[in-house]
Order: C-alpha cells, then structure tokens, then sequence
C-alpha cells in the first residue's frame, strides 16, 4: 500500500537499504530506468522524496528519502536518520559498490528561497527529471523534485532536489554509486 505524501521536510529520514523495495510501499510520480554495460538504475520520484536503485551482478543498493511515517522493511535497510543540517555518509565495498552520499536539508531566506526554486526549474528545463506538485501548493510557488544525473561506465552521480515552499527549505542530495 502506498504512503501517503505529507508535505513537510521535517518529517524526512534517509535512509540506505542493501535489497530492493516494493514499488506497492510508494506513490509513483515518474520512473525512470537507466541501462549501463555494468549495472541497472531505477529512479522514483514519490513526491517531494525519492528511491534511487542501483543493482549490479543480483545486487542492490537502494537509496530513499522518505517521510517517518512510512513503514517500510527493516530487512537490509543499512542507515535511518534524520534530516537535519548537512551530513556525509560513505560505504565502501558494499558487495562491490563503493557508495557516497552528501545530503541536507537548507532553510532559507523568503527571497534566496524563491529565487532558488526558479534557478532550480530554470535548470531542469535544459536537463534531469523535473516533477511538480500543484496540488500541494500552499502560495504562489509550486513544491517540486528535481533529478539531475550522470551515467558512466561503472558510476551513477545523482543529484536531487526537493522543494518544500511552506518550509522556505530546499533537500538536496548528491549521491554517487560506483562499482569497484
């Protein structure tokens, strides 16, 4: 059964898991695959989070920003914390991926927020995976996830942003999966 999207960056968590997870846990608003010689991605957008798949020779290493509320497995789930601030986590030869993640939650002025959320729709227009929410819009600007990456032989870089208006917050992640 999906969750349900609550609307606030500070009910987050991240978390890491070593499995694959059920598409039935979330409410699906873009899948998008990406097919190297050496592994397979899968990338959802759930709403202002994400789960990023990265799965080489029957391996997984699955990354998801979720709300707290969501209950999902505990079976080969890696990490769980919170956002708050900035935080850097590295695992290194996860059954043979090395995977580094840089993730925070920004607060902001009213006026650097605005003007981030168009620099960040203005960017999405050239590249990535933009999903807007109007249906959660609570004032004159929209909540949105904003995927930008790079596919390389043996390496994903993912770039995500998550906008939260009502909270003047930006989410942002930069995740890198590289098989060694």
């Amino acid at each position: 059964m999906a969750t349900s999207q609550k609307l606030s960056s500070s009910s987050l968590r991240f978390r890491l898991y070593t499995r694959p997870l059920h598409p039935e846990f979330f409410d699906i608003y873009h899948d998008h695959s990406i097919v190297e010689k050496d592994y397979e991605a899968q990338i959802w957008i759930t709403g202002c989070t994400h789960l990023i798949g990265f799965f080489h020779q029957g391996r997984s290493l699955v990354e998801l920003i979720s709300s707290t509320d969501s209950e999902l497995p505990r079976h080969g789930r890696l990490l769980d914390l919170p956002f708050r601030g900035e935080r850097d986590h590295e695992c290194h030869s996860l059954e043979g991926t090395k995977y580094l993640v840089n993730f925070q939650l920004e607060p902001m002025s009213p006026m650097a927020y605005a003007q981030t959320h168009h620099e960040l729709a203005r960017m999405s227009t050239r590249r990535g995976l933009f999903v807007p929410f109007p249906m959660w819009m609570s004032g004159s600007l929209t909540p949105f996830t904003y995927i930008d990456y790079e596919a390389r032989p043996g390496q994903l870089h993912v770039f995500a942003f998550h906008a939260f208006p009502q909270d003047l917050a930006i989410v942002k992640t930069q995740s890198i999966f590289e098989l060694v």
